[in-house]
């Protein structure tokens, strides 16, 4: 069985306008062109099957979407061609979208602003690069997830990876690839991908890339570079909990680079909690969410200890005047400040102790810190979303202000 395309009879003049508003006057022209015979030719512009290797790249040189205008069929082999059959297919969206292990959401609350900018960012200003930046548990996934599900009948394709879910790069490319090209292709080939996200309009989703970011894994850095820099009509989107050096560059260059820094959302967060039976007025609510600098995982871990330990009565806790940090957010806050360096440490230190501070200020506490490497630590951590800005002065969030001061004073 082999499988042939051929267009369909509604769009059969649209395709022979194309063939000359793209430069072929007549159809020896586009065969010469393209290598294929004068009957292949005739046989795609009267809407008579033609193979699907012969189909796209036709429909690649006349600028068409194969999805619109075809006919999805398959050619059953008998022993005398005369005697092919053809049997219509409805396609099935479902072929044409690979979700791995995208994460279910039950409830998305708040981000409302976010997702119209970054909506607009793809679907108008045809974004090719979108990172999501922040803080372990603010909210990366849960936005990725409601974006593509908000645009994904834009795309042809659809293709999330869980990017630690993943043996190795080569396997990420390959199921990539094999489902852009319908199973044409089944190798690890960076340009076989970058012709098909030209051919076709694909969202690509890889989730949760810090780790092979820290590790300076090349072959990721160097895929997303070329998705950035190169020519075609898809999107990649990416989360992590730190910006690549090379991101910041390329959005200061290029209208198709663009980055969204979460931070913590009071909105995300008093639902979390409105959504919990937990006892306390809306003011001890939004006291707690500040405490917590309103990260949605935070809160969650929170509502536990609330419910578990004081009987779900906010303002017990709150009078203990004192952050809880229990197993699991220890282990939140640990993966994310003990891989800094001694400098970053003793940075974060300075911020913890002196609450809201200049960067004058605070390069004047570090008096033996040559400026360069100084400088180098604070963008370091503003990549990591660990301080941040307000009124010109850089602080940290409580929670992460209470693990620096007991874990590292100089």
């Amino acid at each position: 069985m082999s499988r042939s395309l051929c267009v369909n009879n509604d769009h059969i003049d649209k395709v022979k306008i194309a063939l000359t508003h793209n430069g072929y006057p007549h159809q020896r022209a586009l065969a010469n062109d393209t290598g294929l015979s004068l009957a292949t030719i005739s046989n795609f512009l009267t809407g008579k099957p033609v193979s699907y290797a012969n189909f796209e790249e036709l429909c690649r040189r006349l600028n068409l979407d194969w999805r619109e205008i075809t006919t999805n069929v398959e050619v059953i082999s008998t022993p005398s061609p005369a005697y092919a059959q053809i049997r219509k297919k409805k396609p099935n969206l479902n072929e044409f979208q690979d979700w791995g292990t995208v994460v279910n959401i039950s409830a998305f609350y708040g981000r409302n602003k976010e997702l119209t900018q970054l909506k607009s960012w793809i679907l108008q200003d045809s974004c090719r690069l979108l990172g999501l930046f922040g803080m372990g548990g603010v909210g990366k996934t849960t936005l990725a997830t409601q974006l593509a599900q908000h645009i994904h009948h834009q795309f042809n394709y659809i293709f999330w990876r869980s990017v630690p879910t993943v043996l190795s790069f080569d396997e990420m490319i390959t199921d990539l690839l094999s489902l852009i090209s319908n199973h044409q292709e089944s190798k690890p080939k960076i340009h076989r991908v970058l012709h098909y996200l030209c051919t076709y309009r694909c969202l690509i989703i890889l989730d949760d890339l810090e780790t092979t970011l820290d590790t300076l894994n090349l072959n990721y850095s160097r895929f997303i570079q070329i998705i950035a820099e190169t020519n075609h009509q898809s999107c990649l989107i990416f989360t992590s909990r730190n910006q690549p050096a090379q991101i910041s560059l390329l959005q200061n260059w290029s209208s198709s680079v663009r980055s969204l820094r979460l931070l913590g959302s009071s909105e995300t967060a008093f639902s979390l909690l409105q959504s919990k039976q937990l006892r306390g007025t809306d003011e001890q609510k939004y006291q707690l969410c500040d405490l917590y600098g309103n990260n949605p995982l935070k809160i969650k871990i929170l509502v536990n200890t609330i419910i578990n330990l004081f009987d779900g009565d906010i303002k017990k806790f709150l009078a203990q005047n004192t952050l809880l940090v229990n197993n699991h957010l220890h282990k939140l806050l640990e993966q994310q400040l003990n891989c800094l360096s001694a400098l970053e440490q003793q940075i974060m230190y300075y911020l913890a102790i002196n609450s809201q501070i200049t960067i004058t200020d605070l390069a004047n506490k570090l008096p033996h810190v040559s400026k360069s490497h100084f400088w180098q630590g604070i963008e370091r951590l503003y990549s990591r979303c660990l301080i941040e800005q307000k009124a010109g002065k850089y602080i940290l969030q409580p929670v992460i202000k209470e693990y620096v001061m007991e874990h590292f004073q100089p």
